[in-house]
């Protein structure tokens, strides 16, 4: 009896292990990331199709290789492959999203890490702003408008799923709490009405350019929490549609990302309550039927603002300073903002699964100690069963890590003809940390877009 308990516990304990290695992989991403921060977005493209012929790409992570491809590609001025990669990952959202729905609360006790990332709000969103940018570039004003107009009708739609969502899991012979659906509560993205401003502004259509900028000015009314800084001038006092303008569009630092925040679940007879050092939930939870006396482990991720090198951005045409550009948009409070509905999920299906698995493998470790005549080898053998089962328990920490994390705008009257264009990039010293010099940029039309970067 000892020797099958051992080996039934050993067994255990290596299948938890090996599913405790289902945690997010960042390993591969170092050079490519290090390529894209010093400008090398061909070495980095190579990279990353290297990268997936290494499986670096799990099939559950098919979602981030094109989000991947499809941002390297737009930094590399490869619109229609940009675009291409962008329609594919829009494509998995979409029919992952709708899997998802139909699967229910099927997946309420399979760790995240195990099941197909099918992205986050705002890399929703951020597909279609970057879209609406490769259809400018490529001249194809219509699509680019086409683009920017799906992000209103993806956020009330994304609002919906994850109602639906969150009704499923309540609706479940697992769940024993009921989770209040948490609102989405953003709903006009500033840089996607900023975009939608300049293509009706090109297009000589006053009332709708007006409109757009209306909706972009509001973000910073109603949604405070995430444009937390002055508004841009490119926004606050816009040019006339009959201005030729040199649009300037610069990206800078690096993507928002998430980390794993620790907590602990500790159960009283019927309810229990959660230690979490963000305080995320900190009132007592009914549970029908559970006993006093456990504590599990438990781990959700949250989001994190990466930051950035650069304090300002200076714009010179011709040799002539022609002004600073302003930040437009912090992707990383755009990130965290649309993640709390989805966070507040994830929290709730985290701490029930833990639960599940820890009341499971307590059950089996008394068993344990019950056949075995060696108190101290039963205690051995339930802490080696227990340390597994907390080993299991890895946040899910999958993101768009290429990304940028901020965009800075500015517009610039200019004459039509060829012009040289610097943009320096400079530190909180005034260091030029880059310098990037368009010699020969040609004006012709009313809508020049000017991009750059510097991704550090």
């Amino acid at each position: 009896m000892k020797t099958k308990l051992f080996l039934l516990t050993i067994m255990l304990s290596v299948s938890f292990w090996s599913c405790s290695s289902i945690i997010t992989k960042t390993e591969f991403y170092r050079p490519i990331i290090n390529d894209l921060q010093n400008g090398n977005y061909l070495a980095a493209s190579k990279k990353l199709e290297a990268a997936e012929l290494d499986g670096n790409y799990a099939d559950k992570d098919r979602l981030l290789f094109y989000l991947d491809k499809g941002i390297i590609n737009h930094y590399a001025e490869r619109y229609k492959e940009s675009n291409a990669a962008f329609e594919k990952a829009e494509f998995l959202i979409d029919s992952l999203y709708t899997k998802s729905i139909s699967k229910g609360a099927a997946s309420l006790l399979l760790n995240d890490n195990a099941l197909a990332y099918s992205g986050d709000v705002y890399e929703n969103l951020y597909v279609n702003i970057f879209k609406a940018l490769n259809y400018i570039h490529l001249n194809k004003f219509d699509d680019a408008y086409v683009e920017v107009h799906r992000i209103s009708d993806k956020l009330k739609e994304l609002n919906t799923y994850y109602e639906e969502d969150v009704s499923n899991l309540n609706s479940s012979k697992d769940n024993k709490i009921k989770i209040d659906p948490k609102d989405l509560d953003f709903y006009n993205d500033a840089f996607a009405d900023y975009i939608s401003h300049l293509i009706y502004r090109a297009a000589g259509e006053e009332d709708n350019s007006r409109i757009s900028l209306e909706h972009a000015k509001q973000a910073w009314t109603n949604y405070a929490d995430v444009y937390n800084y002055p508004m841009p001038r490119a926004i606050d006092s816009a040019a006339n549609v009959n201005s030729t303008l040199l649009n300037v569009i610069a990206f800078t630092g690096k993507a928002p990302e998430k980390i794993p925040i620790g907590a602990r679940i500790t159960t009283f007879d019927g309810f229990f309550t959660i230690s979490d050092p963000t305080l995320y939930h900190i009132q007592p939870i009914p549970f029908p039927g559970i006993k006093n006396g456990w504590n599990f482990k438990f781990e959700f991720p949250a989001m994190k603002e990466e930051g950035t090198n650069i304090s300002q951005i200076k714009v010179y045409i011709d040799s002539v300073y022609a002004g600073n550009l302003q930040l437009l948009e912090n992707i990383a409070n755009v990130a965290t903002k649309t993640f709390e509905s989805k966070k507040n999920i994830i929290f709730f299906k985290t701490a029930l699964r833990a639960i599940a698995k820890g009341i499971s493998a307590g059950q089996f470790g008394k068993t344990i100690k019950k056949n075995t005549n060696s108190t101290e080898l039963g205690n051995v053998l339930a802490f080696v069963l227990n340390a597994a089962v907390d080993a299991t328990e890895h946040a899910d920490l999958r993101t768009w890590r290429t990304i940028p994390g901020y965009s800075f705008v500015g517009e610039f009257p200019i004459s039509k003809g060829r012009h040289i264009v610097e943009i320096l990039f400079l530190d909180n010293r005034g260091n030029i940390l880059q310098k990037d010099k368009f010699s020969n940029y040609l004006i012709n039309k009313k809508l020049n877009v000017l991009e750059s970067f510097y991704l550090d």
